[in-house]
């Protein structure tokens, strides 16, 4: 245990002289870059979107001529320069022409009447060139379907595949291959009924102000996960409060938003519990289970930045099936976040931001398997972990042209598992899936982790092209257990070839090192694999028209060089325990490619009415030694179309989505005769498809609004058709219990929610 100490120590000092550094670092002018100024206001809170072709890098201001409020002095800056904030959300702007039409601010209970299927910009704070997507906060209320959970609002974006889950795959990633940020914090599972589906995130729609996600070709400062982003900022008021109590079929609970008059202070929390069984859909008279989760943040501002505490806090209790059931589970989760957070400003170019974060978590899983003719088994798993993370981020504004982000990151993690399973199988079962007709496997591990991680880039701007090259290392200490150590270059490009039309590229190594929590304890494994390896590929074309329609195609390739085993079941990924199933099988490819192509688009219809849509070609395969089989999402073609519009009341939205059915594995059930019981014979993994998979969502809502406040009334209807889309396949017992059958089981039926909030504010 010594050499983890002294690798701390040496972390910890290179992590004080980084910041050392950098604070020797600043510079001083009486000019400075408009994208400075909106730089500061997000320190003070406030989201501002532009992108830099109406906001070029050069766009100088004179420091003498400015207020010294922040808003006040970007709102200066841009005048100066015939452009202007325009309000859109509560501390949400967009940066605007003069010139153009005028157009009212919608009022601070509006919704916005349209959703951003993608952002044809580098990011909200302008400063890095990969391109994101992005929800803001009113625009993820309107997405169809969503059922009190943030994260299912990223449905409606491209490049994004996803089932019953609340966990996406981003563009033939592993859904664990995504790195999940609230607050600029790092969430490790976010998600509710983990192990069975991960039906629910923890993130509340009322804890959004805006989601954005990277697919491929993220910037340097995003690391530790290679598949892609999904960052989420949390909301704020420029005065006053807001509050909420809501109630609906899928939960409960309220939340509240505000910031004191005396003092600089602002607060926000939220708080939620369920109301519904949401694994109805997966299995039938599957218990009572329940979750809850609590999110909030108290941020104290300063002259030159701010200090945010936050939490965010999981749990759940789960009871898994009826008691005639051949499946019974139970399960215990328990996650806890704690962090502290200090933006600072030093003068008009350096900013840093450094952070601390607790992360806790008690996990316990157990349950029994009783059906004679496939298998009969149980499993016990409990584990615990906890994890301490330093962050330092800071960005430079070196002149008008160039500038530098830069940071370090520190972690240290231990985790507690236990693990005992036992299982025996048919003699026919255990043949059609080639597995030991007994198998037993009982283990205990403590693995600890110290991860570091540097990064740096630079972003130069000439008349019509940027580029931004950055660089990251991060390095892992598993004490005993192994040490490895990755480079990451990155490349972003964009090149502007009119004022409406851009093309933009971005190449570079993304790596992957395993978390202590996800070690693979079903089957023992005793040290750490090495880290994943993927090289990203994008290649895109974006245009906006006079008339507000926008248009993008990208072009993109994924290739894993190295990747680590996991685990699939066969047949049937809805087992409620997975592990004791016959059909799961250990994955161990030698490489893996996922490529593709994406034609977005999103444009107004009419008055207060949006359309967008979006079609995309793809492949995603694993290679083992030469011979690929596609992974169980892929999905050949898909397409996706929304509408929303609102009124001064009524807001309607639909969202309806088609893909080809994902691959199944074909089989063949042999039926008894005579003393020969019945047999399976399962065909080549994953070389048939499903039915084609199709579900329309709707959305309405009504609203009454009051002189502080509103009630609204919605009405969501998910799979809204009842189309019945096959998933998987169940062996079961016959109901005499004496021989094998298979039961073809369907994605989500329709789903019902209806919900009330209720909201009141003081300006």
């Amino acid at each position: 245990m010594n050499r983890p100490r002294t690798s701390s120590r040496a972390a910890l000092s290179f992590f004080l002289s980084l910041s050392c550094v950098a604070l020797a670092a600043q510079a001083a002018g009486t000019t400075r870059s408009v994208e400075s100024l909106l730089q500061e206001l997000k320190s003070a809170g406030i989201e501002v979107i532009y992108n830099s072709t109406i906001v070029p890098p050069e766009l100088q201001a004179s420091v003498d001529e400015l207020p010294d409020d922040p808003l006040r002095a970007a709102s200066a800056a841009l005048r100066a320069h015939g452009l202007d904030l325009r309000q859109i959300a509560p501390r949400h702007y967009v940066v605007v022409r003069v010139a153009a039409a005028p157009r009212a601010a919608p009022p601070r209970d509006a919704i916005l009447a349209e959703v951003s299927v993608y952002a044809s910009r580098f990011a909200i704070d302008g400063r890095s060139l990969a391109e994101p997507m992005v929800l803001a906060g009113p625009e993820i209320n309107l997405v169809p379907g969503t059922h009190d959970d943030a994260l299912r609002a990223l449905k409606a974006l491209p490049g994004l595949a996803s089932n019953v889950s609340a966990r996406p795959y981003i563009r033939g990633s592993l859904s664990e291959d995504v790195l999940i940020r609230y607050d600029g914090i790092t969430l490790l599972d976010p998600y509710h009924l983990k192990n069975f589906q991960s039906l629910v995130s923890a993130i509340d729609p009322a804890a959004i102000d805006a989601i954005e996600v990277f697919s491929s070709g993220f910037p340097v400062q995003y690391g530790t996960r290679s598949g892609g982003v999904i960052s989420m900022t949390a909301p704020s008021l420029a005065s006053g409060y807001e509050n909420r109590i809501g109630a609906s079929a899928i939960s409960a609970g309220a939340s509240t938003l505000g910031r004191t008059n005396k003092l600089p202070l602002e607060w926000f929390g939220a708080i939620r519990r369920s109301t519904l069984d949401l694994l109805e859909p997966v299995e039938d008279s599957l218990g009572q289970p329940q979750f809850s989760d609590s999110l909030g943040r108290l941020r104290w501002e300063t002259p030159k930045g701010a200090w945010t505490a936050g939490w965010l806090l999981l749990d759940d209790e789960l009871d898994l099936g009826a008691a005639d059931d051949e499946e019974l589970a139970h399960a215990r989760y328990r996650d806890e976040y704690l962090w502290l957070a200090r933006d600072h400003r030093f003068g008009s170019a350096l900013t840093t931001r450094f952070s601390a974060v607790l992360t806790t978590a008690e996990r316990e899983r157990d349950g029994t398997v009783d059906a004679p003719d496939v298998a009969v088994g149980s499993l016990h798993e409990t584990q615990e972990f906890d994890r301490f993370e330093l962050t330092n981020a800071w960005s430079y504004e070196a002149s008008a042209s160039s500038s530098y982000s830069f940071g370090a990151e520190l972690s240290m993690t231990h985790s507690d598992y236990q693990y005992r399973r036992e299982v025996t199988f048919s003699p026919e079962v255990a043949a059609a899936f080639d597995r030991d007709a007994h198998d037993a496997l009982q283990t205990a591990i403590r693995p600890e982790a110290i991860t570091y991680a540097v990064y740096a880039a630079n972003r130069r701007a000439w008349a019509n092209l940027e580029a931004e090259f950055g660089v990251r290392v991060d390095a892992q200490d598993f004490d005993d257990l192994g040490q490895h150590t990755q480079v990451s270059p990155r490349l972003n490009l964009r090149y502007d070839l009119s004022r409406r039309t851009s093309l933009y590229a971005s190449a570079g190594r993304f790596t992957q090192a395993q978390h202590i929590e996800e070690w693979r304890v079903e089957e023992g494994q005793a040290r750490a694999d090495p880290a994943q390896s993927s090289i990203h590929s994008v290649l895109g074309l974006t245009h906006e028209t006079t008339h507000a329609a926008r248009w993008s195609v990208e072009a993109y390739s994924k290739r894993w060089t190295r990747i680590s085993p996991y685990f699939d079941n066969t047949l049937n990924p809805l087992s409620l325990l997975p592990d004791l199933a016959p059909d799961r099988v250990r994955l161990a490819p030698t490489a893996s490619e996922a490529t593709g192509l994406e034609i977005n688009g999103r444009m107004p219809l009419f008055e207060r009415a949006s359309g967008w849509g979006s079609l995309s070609w793809s492949r995603v395969a694993d290679d083992f030694q030469g011979h690929d089989v596609l992974r169980s999402w892929d999905q050949s073609v898909a397409m996706s179309a929304g509408f929303a519009w609102e009124g001064s009341r009524l807001s309607l939205s639909a969202l309806g989505g088609w893909h080809r059915g994902w691959p199944s594995t074909p089989y063949v059930l042999t039926q008894p005769s005579g003393t020969s019981p019945t047999s399976i014979a399962l065909g080549t993994r994953n070389s048939d498809r499903w039915k084609n998979y199709f579900t329309l969502d709707v959305r309405g809502a009504w609203t009454w609004r009051f002189t502080r406040g509103d009630l609204q009334a919605t009405l969501e209807l998910t799979n809204a058709t009842n189309r019945a889309n096959p998933c998987c396949t169940a062996l079961e017992e016959s109901a005499a219990g004496q021989s094998l059958t298979a039961e073809t089981e369907n994605w989500l039926p329709i789903i019902v929610n209806l919900g009330f909030v209720y909201r009141w504010r003081n300006e």
